[in-house]
């Protein structure tokens, strides 16, 4: 049996716990260790024939392929031979793994799976998924830093001013610099307010919650519909990256970017509205579905405006009459499943003009 005595930095708290709940998970004994002087050391390993290994603990929020370079140049240099190095993070992509394992480095991703591998030592196995308090990050702040983030990760190689960002979001100059202040604090942006990495996409989407409904129908544009109905929904069918309507997003919106989705031809859509309003009037209009199972679609207001002001016409590139979402906006609906939703994510880079921030 091993014992496993914590680090007290209060920082590192709510890592460490993690760290020890799955290493008990895997018979390991946990208890805290109070040696103060010990700053770098956060948890240490005592193995009843062998000698002490002392873990230091690195903390992120998504390590993927584009940001696990990041976390490779942060690990010490010269570790003692009796310590180790772990990456502990709410995600760690497939390809974020191998390049860890194979650099040496060990790491917990909190979904499910620990990997340490230490002289007399060697674990690689599922464990309990663990979810950090949400309190831990306060990056994102209120409706303008869900604002902010989404513009910015619109064009993440854009160098964004607070007065150009707050034009663009119709927003007070203050309530945008506020905005920008704590996504810095939080290391989601660099001092030069740009986005370095995927952490700032995930954060994001802890903050996208849509209301929604499923409907009974939807509506066919194209055909049988009623000018005055269409008019009602504001569908927005018409020159569509320049005026406000209907997306299309999640799934089928997938699908027509190439994402690697597998679904059936006729899998309900899902779209994105303006307003409660026009929600209302979908409702009253085409019904609400009975069940979950049986509904024909799915109306969603949108959490920011920009999702339904920066639609997409992709009646050039793909088979689909519908305008779509921005692939920022389709990404966070599928990041909404840990599972499945997030493994298409793992796999999907969306071509020109687009940007891959997950």
């Amino acid at each position: 049996m091993l014992n496993v005595f914590v680090g007290s930095a209060e920082q590192q708290l709510a890592v460490v716990d993690a760290f020890v709940a799955a290493a008990a998970a895997l018979g390991l004994e946990a208890r805290e260790h109070e040696a103060a002087s010990d700053r770098e050391i956060d948890a240490v390993l005592v193995g009843p024939d062998g000698p002490t290994l002392f873990v230091q603990l690195k903390s992120a929020a998504t390590v993927a392929a584009d940001t696990v370079t990041r976390q490779l140049r942060q690990r010490p240099e010269n570790l003692r031979d009796d310590m180790t190095y772990v990456v502990v993070a709410d995600r760690i992509t497939a390809a974020a793994r191998e390049s860890l394992s194979r650099a040496g480095v060990n790491w917990l991703d909190l979904r499910g799976h620990l990997r340490l591998r230490a002289p007399g030592l060697f674990i690689d196995a599922d464990v309990p998924a663990q979810v950090r308090p949400k309190a831990e990050r306060r990056g994102i702040s209120g409706q303008v830093g869900v604002e902010l983030s989404a513009l910015l990760l619109l064009d993440p190689a854009r160098t964004l001013g607070v007065r150009a960002a707050a034009e663009e979001l119709s927003r007070s100059p203050s309530s945008v610099s506020e905005a920008f202040a704590a996504l810095r604090a939080a290391g989601l942006v660099d001092g030069e307010n740009r986005v370095t990495g995927s952490e700032l996409f995930w954060e994001l989407a802890e903050h996208w919650r849509p209301v929604s409904r499923d409907l009974a129908g939807i509506p066919g544009p194209g055909g049988g519909w009623d000018d005055r109905d269409t008019a009602a929904l504001r569908l927005g069918l018409d020159d569509v990256e320049s005026t406000v309507g209907w997306a299309l997003t999640d799934t089928v919106a997938a699908v027509a970017y190439g994402a690697p989705v597998s679904t059936r031809v006729d899998h309900p859509p899902d779209f994105y509205v303006s307003d409660q309003s026009i929600l209302r009037r979908a409702v009253q209009l085409l019904g609400v579905a009975a069940t979950a199972s049986s509904r024909a679609g799915r109306v969603r207001v949108a959490p920011i405006s920009l999702v339904c002001t920066r639609r997409v016409d992709a009646t050039g590139w793909a088979d689909q009459i519908w305008p779509l979402a921005n692939p920022l906006f389709v990404a966070l609906d599928l990041a909404q499943d840990p599972g499945r939703g997030r493994e298409i994510l793992d796999g999907w880079t969306p071509g020109k003009p687009w940007h891959r921030v997950w």
